[in-house]
């Protein structure tokens, strides 16, 4: 099969190509980027791997909806409209996307989804991420699907508290969200949920980010043998 990597000279990218160039599954591996356009691509491909940036979303949906390609997509940071975009695509072509791509984070968004749907209003909850000092958006989209997952174990929406300062008393209800940059940090997502007697705590650590990378060529290979739709890790993993 053969694999084309949207935002090839990103740090994933490159990630990617790496262990894709390693599986003979993989028969011809190549990028897009600012140095090798979609002009200058050698062949069609039967899966995309996009993980570039919101803004080159347009132009690899285009790609794919132009040559009937499935698509992964990895790439965080999106607006309502790029979501509402992906959406519409997804009529037309398979597309898996996913704001985290390792096995133990799609574990964590299930198991804080069955805490919250048990807990209720009984605990405060509290999500802590932090990442690399490179990473540009805040909170991460794991985070965000995290706080998905509790709203959707508890039944509903709730206020979204980013950080505190100030006089600022915690309201009741609310999802308090924080996050933390610095240093070399993969990835480190904590979800917890206090009372006034005792706290959970459900946490993801990655070590390496070649965990993403290797659950994103899984995902393409699942990807490749869909209907048209959206899917996500929990499709790929069978969870």
């Amino acid at each position: 099969m053969k694999l084309v990597i949207w935002g090839m000279s990103g740090r994933m990218g490159q990630l990617i190509y790496d262990l894709a160039i390693k599986d003979t599954f993989w028969t011809a591996v190549e990028g897009v980027d600012v140095n090798n356009p979609i002009d200058k691509l050698k062949f069609t491909p039967d899966v995309v791997i996009d993980f570039s940036h919101p803004t080159a979303l347009d132009s690899a949906l285009g790609y794919c909806e132009k040559n009937n390609v499935p698509m992964v997509i990895g790439t965080t940071g999106f607006e309502d409209s790029h979501i509402e975009k992906i959406k519409i695509a997804s009529n037309n072509l398979p597309i898996m996307q996913a704001t985290n791509m390792s096995l133990g984070m799609n574990l964590l968004f299930s198991l804080v989804e069955q805490v919250a749907s048990v807990l209720k209003d009984k605990a405060d909850i509290e999500v802590i991420e932090a990442h690399h000092n490179r990473k540009v958006d805040a909170p991460s989209g794991s985070a965000v699907t995290i706080i998905e997952s509790i709203e959707k174990g508890l039944g509903r929406t709730e206020k979204h508290a980013h950080g505190r300062v100030g006089q600022c008393p915690r309201e009741k209800g609310e999802i308090g969200v924080h996050a933390i940059r610095g240093g070399n940090i993969v990835g480190f997502h904590e979800a917890n949920f206090i009372n006034d007697l005792e706290t959970i705590k459900i946490t993801h650590e990655a070590h390496d980010r070649s965990v993403f990378a290797q659950g994103s060529l899984e995902a393409a290979k699942f990807i490749l043998d869909q209907k048209v739709g959206i899917y996500n890790m929990k499709d790929v993993l069978g969870i």
